[in-house]
């Protein structure tokens, strides 16, 4: 009887199509795999001198009319016309199991064809006096039903002597489930994506000194914003001096694992059992990195980096290290519990921990996955109180234990802040700031990317200001700031010129007490109130129709508003952006909400409003969180501000419409 041919149908190459993969994840693929070239080229003792990586997209006017091509092109070694071949087979990978990026063949051939339906490929070496070329036309094979493509020689493309370009185009049509998704990455933007690739590659970008481009700009390595080594806390008990980052780098166990094929060879074989190969080599479980405190605090931007071989796996992983599941599979959430914002943020790196094969995420059924959670957080909840916890010693434990929550501005919690002269307290300083200072950050200002500048506030917190002396220049006796002369002489401080003889006199002086002229210059014409629009005389300061003072501001006014209201950061919304009709979204914008503590009345005797918004750049909210819209009929102002945004929203892109 003839043998079987289990060859699959060359329909299975689109059917791997379909896998659930984000647009940015299948361009990360073709990027891995440009990286490992580099990395290989290194590992054989001949690196690139300056590996570089260039990112090409296609416009989003090009993708709606089915032009463009995504291109990745690297200056590593390049490819021998076998090891083409190899790359481009579904399921083959000739990488390192463990000291790879990219998986040449499933990830690849998933990513490419996700993108589009034909994918081009060239590679040469620097030896070569050719290069090789294949294209992978699903179409066309799927007609065919072979999986056989023809690969030919061609001229080196013009500054192509040795590396690898995979460029992928052909964009599925309607009625295939990846219609659009090459309009989808495109549609992010390349400011966005460059930044979403820094903080994925931001490892290799520092490290390893690649270059990676994307539409000819280069993309910049995120870093998080920490306080510097040197700060800390003091706690009793167990604490004691706690740093602001707790780096470690520690092997927890070492394995013996198949060279071929990756099995764990059990102690005492000589062969593998899985391949027969004698060819072994030894893997340490190395868990690498730090855990630190963010200078600021926010309800999602904090959590832990884990990484593999320089690509991050999970970007602020937050479930594994701040929720616990005892032995009931009960969760207890450690983090954050006592205010909804966090800071505790990290890198950890996990070369050896295996990764689902798209990369999405570790396998965290694995017993490697498993010790390293063990030794960076511990086998108990990190609450003090919780059972066995006076037992676990893990760095993110002790972490937890300095940083856990925000009691006082200061030192004390390592938290920015000023003195409120009022209450006599610290008092923290606002979102606004917070903001300043990151942006400020970002852009490696000297003072801000450094913690110099932060720290002042934190010192600030703590410091109750010493009132102010002015020395009088006559007698040189001390007086209180304010005071407009001196206590000992009667010199004046703080003056001004009198109206009629120019003699200086203090600033609060009704009269001149040289001349006796009165120091209130006389009002001659009728002035109109701002609040009721009632003409009055030039003699009045009072309005004789609505009796409020001459000067009042218009009560919906925004600056009126704004001198009896205090910003409410619960109800401000800041980089609001809404995903519109057209998959694009909307422009992000600040939503500043403001708690009045008196009635909106819009105009003088009108009828109270439970809030007023003024439109610009941004929209500013004032809400009087008394009235009866509120209290009587119980309505959310979070509902009614949302409303208010959505409106205009909806009168800013009334142009989608149809």
């Amino acid at each position: 009887m003839d043998d079987f041919d289990l060859t699959p149908d060359p329909r299975i190459l689109v059917a791997l199509t379909h896998t659930p993969l984000a647009p940015l994840d299948a361009l990360c693929e073709l990027i891995d795999n440009a990286l490992d070239a580099l990395e290989d080229a290194s590992s054989r003792g001949a690196p690139v001198q300056f590996p570089l990586i260039d990112v090409r997209l296609p416009s989003q006017a090009e993708t709606k009319r089915g032009e463009g091509s995504v291109v990745v092109r690297d200056n590593g070694p390049g490819l021998t016309a076998e090891s083409a071949e190899l790359a481009l087979r579904a399921g083959y990978s000739g990488n390192k199991p463990r000291g790879s990026l990219g998986l040449f063949g499933m990830g690849f051939n998933i990513a490419s064809g996700k993108l589009g339906q034909v994918t081009r490929f060239v590679t040469t070496q620097e030896t070569d006096d050719e290069a090789v070329q294949a294209v992978v036309d699903l179409p066309e094979l799927q007609s065919a039903r072979t999986y056989r493509v023809q690969a030919e020689s061609l001229p080196k493309p013009p500054g192509l002597t040795h590396g690898t370009v995979v460029e992928v185009r052909g964009w599925w049509p309607e009625g295939n489930p990846n219609h659009g998704y090459i309009s989808k990455l495109s549609g992010y933007g390349l400011p966005t994506i460059r930044r979403e690739l820094g903080q994925r590659y931001s490892t290799v970008l520092r490290e390893q000194g690649v270059r990676l481009l994307v539409g000819g700009d280069q993309v910049e390595p995120v870093e998080h914003c920490v306080w510097d080594r040197t700060r800390f806390v003091e706690r009793r008990g167990r604490g004691g001096q706690i740093p602001a980052v707790m780096e470690f780098n520690e092997v927890l166990a070492t394995q013996t694992r198949c060279g071929d094929c990756d099995t764990l060879i059990p102690d005492g074989d000589t062969r593998c059992p899985q391949c027969d190969s004698a060819s072994f080599q030894t893997v340490d479980e190395r868990v690498r990195g730090w855990f630190g405190i963010q200078r600021f605090d926010h309800p999602t931007n904090f959590g832990v980096d884990l990484i593999r071989n320089g690509r991050a796996i999970r970007i602020a992983e937050k479930e594994a290290f701040f929720t616990y599941v005892d032995e009931f599979r009960h969760e207890i959430k450690d983090y954050p519990i006592d205010s909804p914002y966090g800071r505790i943020v990290g890198e950890v790196h996990l070369d050896h921990v295996p990764v689902d094969f798209l990369k999405q995420d570790f396998q965290r059924s694995s017993d490697e996955w498993r010790r390293a959670i063990a030794f960076l957080r511990g086998e108990s909840s990190l609450q003090p109180n919780q059972p066995n916890a006076d037992q676990n010693n893990s760095p993110i434990f002790r972490l937890y234990q300095g940083y856990r929550r925000v009691r006082t501005p200061g030192r004390a919690d390592l938290y920015m802040g000023y003195w409120d002269t009022e209450t006599d307290k610290p008092k923290r300083i606002s979102r606004d700031t917070e903001k300043e200072y990151y942006t400020k950050f970002q852009q490696k200002l000297s003072g801000y990317y450094d913690d110099n500048e932060w720290w002042k506030l934190v010192e600030a917190a703590g410091q109750r200001p010493v009132p102010e002396l002015r020395e009088c220049p006559q007698c040189n006796a001390e007086n209180v700031l304010e005071a407009e002369q001196c206590q000992v002489c009667q010199a004046v401080l703080i003056g001004t010129e009198c109206i009629e003889c120019t003699v200086t006199i203090p600033t609060s002086a009704v009269a001149c007490p040289e001349c006796g002229a009165s120091q209130v210059p006389e009002i001659v014409e009728p002035w109109s109130c701002q609040v009721c629009d009632y003409t009055n005389g030039a003699e009045s300061d009072v309005c004789s129709n609505c009796s409020k003072a001459r000067g009042t501001l218009p009560p919906a006014s925004r600056e009126h508003l704004l001198a009896s209201s205090n910003k409410d950061d619960g109800l401000s919304i800041q980089g609001f952006s809404l995903r519109l009709a057209d998959g694009s979204h909307s422009s992000a914008i600040d939503v500043n909400t403001y708690t009045s503590s008196s009635a909106i009345t819009p105009s003088w005797q009108g009828e109270s409003l439970p809030l007023i918004v003024f439109k610009e750049e941004q929209i500013d909210v004032f809400v009087d969180l008394t009235h009866p819209v509120f209290r009587a009929y119980r309505a959310s102002p979070e509902v009614l501000i949302a409303s208010e945004l959505a409106q205009y929203l909806y009168d800013l892109h009334r142009g989608l419409l149809r």
